[in-house]
């Protein structure tokens, strides 16, 4: 089972749309039946669909997977709805949609998914304090493959409005990537896409939000290569991995 090998993992589209709750303000749902579901006590902000990539074959055989590189793919455009008015209109920190996406050698909490938003995993997260957020505890060579977006609005094309109904392609804000690319010896990798968004437009404060939510598609990619490495050096990547994969 030497040699090169391309791995790929496939996420779904996410369709959200604004839902009166019983309150008489509302709340995100799906448009479109897929495998996001919303984190727990999170308002239904936050979405998350996770992937496991199998690899127990070449744990089996005592191999070790290095990877050259990883990229992502993206299908299809992106697009945002909204309401808004002249006194309440949409504002840039309310029509933001942060996106995540994350293949790690270690398997990852809902906690741990909803403080990615705050700190990517594997970087030294802010100082919270203790019960606020659990950022767990990553680093960099648990992280193989990681990139963050900021989507915003683009108001560059067409003649929307952010002070009343619109729609309007997205617009790339911000972006990062935080991919380690380190060689592993797990038998498994945990593969997320998690979003965040504001709360979608509230008719009883008749404040401006996004009320719809449209991102496509994605794959990512990972180019890599199967080897054996010297025995005392992949028996201790092996005893690593494994005491990762059990810290959650």
């Amino acid at each position: 089972m030497k040699g090169d090998r391309l791995l790929t993992v496939e996420f779904a589209p996410l369709a959200l749309g604004g839902l009166e709750d019983n309150t008489g303000g509302w709340t995100f749902s799906k448009d479109f039946i897929t495998d996001y579901r919303p984190l727990p006590n999170t308002n239904n902000q936050y979405w998350v669909t996770e992937h496991k990539l199998d690899l127990a074959g070449y744990n089996r055989e005592d191999l070790t997977v290095y990877f050259r590189n990883s990229f992502e793919q993206r299908g299809s455009f992106q697009s945002f709805q909204w309401e808004a008015t002249d006194k309440d209109p949409v504002q840039s920190f309310d029509s933001g949609v942060f996106e995540i996406t994350v293949v790690s050698s270690v398997p990852m909490s809902d906690a741990n998914l909803t403080a990615m938003v705050f700190t990517c995993p594997g970087f030294i997260p802010y100082n919270f304090p203790t019960g606020v957020l659990e950022v767990g505890n990553f680093n960099r060579t648990h992280i193989i493959h990681g990139s963050a977006y900021l989507h915003g609005i683009d108001t560059s094309i067409g003649s929307d409005s952010l002070t009343s109904r619109g729609a309007a392609y997205t617009r790339t804000i911000q972006m990062n990537e935080f991919s380690s690319l380190e060689p592993t010896a797990a038998d498994s990798l945990y593969c997320y896409r998690a979003f965040y968004m504001s709360q979608s437009y509230d008719p009883v404060e008749d404040v401006g939000r996004l009320s719809s939510i449209l991102m496509s598609p994605k794959r990512v990619l990972l180019n890599t290569m199967i080897d054996e490495e010297p025995y005392l050096e992949y028996m201790m990547r092996l005893k690593r991995s494994y005491e990762l994969a059990n810290q959650v």
